[in-house]
């Protein structure tokens, strides 16, 4: 009798080999997660110091400023350079986006490395040449034009003008409903619909020509000093001769966007004056 077979004695499996295809798609998993991270905070960085522009009223902040020892650079997308030197010490931002207006001051920065400026005195029309006070210095605008016109009294008739020749003053001016009371401003709201300049001549003389044209000086989304508006007075007679002063109204049925104008008077097709105003 033949005995029963024995079975071959126990062996373990050997232990399944890793596939070198996972610890491949895992590597790949965990690159493609932190490029994307990367990716993410650097768009992140890219929009905070991008310059998000200058609000429609605060469009008088842009230019190029400068007082003692002092220089400030506003582009109109928001960009800020500043330095300012006291003694040996110097205070300095180069090409820094604004993050926001508070009231008046400016804010610079990205993320949370901001730096606050400080405006004790915004933008405003002193005898034709814009000025500013920022961290307690005074700043005036290049490229205006020289003093000219009347001092500055809180928005008095004349502010922001310059005469030549024969023009003695401009005044901007707002009419009444009826067209017969005057309101002298430079500072107008989006919702008026007319806004006047009023010429004083030194002398009215027969056969002269006078006309005004509107420019939109620094007013977003318009090309800058592009041109909107001329507005024509009739050849001078004896009669309008006698005239003290001569009227010229540009009007505009949805009102002005915000921003900063220019008047330009010439007398037989030459320049003669500028005004200027703001619309908020």
């Amino acid at each position: 009798m033949q005995p029963f077979p024995l079975p071959p004695p126990y062996a373990p499996s050997a232990p399944a080999k890793k596939s070198s295809k996972a610890w491949l798609w895992a590597l790949g998993g965990c690159g493609c997660l932190s490029i994307l991270a990367i990716a993410v905070i650097a768009v992140a960085l890219l929009l905070s110091a991008s310059g998000g522009g200058i609000p429609s009223d605060k469009q008088a902040y842009v230019g190029d400023w400068s007082g003692e020892n002092t220089t400030l650079s506003i582009s109109p997308d928001g960009r800020v350079t500043w330095e300012a030197r006291q003694g040996n010490a110097r205070n300095s931002v180069t090409n820094l986006p604004i993050k926001r207006f508070i009231a008046d001051d400016f804010e610079v920065g990205f993320l949370f490395l901001t730096t606050r400026f400080k405006v004790q005195r915004p933008p405003k029309l002193v005898a034709g040449r814009w000025t500013m006070t920022v961290e307690g210095r005074q700043l005036s605008r290049s490229g205006d034009g020289p003093a000219g016109g009347s001092d500055d009294n809180g928005g008095a008739p004349g502010d922001g003008t310059t005469t030549t020749g024969n023009l003695r003053e401009i005044k901007m001016a707002r009419l009444s409903s009826d067209n017969d009371d005057m309101t002298f401003t430079t500072s107008f709201n989006r919702s008026d619909t007319k806004i006047t300049c009023v010429i004083y001549p030194r002398e009215l003389s027969v056969g002269e020509n006078y006309e005004t044209r509107w420019y939109a000086e620094r007013v977003p989304k318009l090309t800058a000093n592009k041109l909107i508006g001329e507005v024509s007075f009739p050849t001078i007679t004896p009669e309008t001769s006698r005239l003290s002063g001569i009227r010229l109204s540009l009007t505009s049925d949805d009102g002005f966007p915000s921003g900063l104008y220019r008047v330009e008077v010439l007398q037989d097709g030459q320049t003669i004056g500028t005004a200027r105003f703001t619309v908020n």
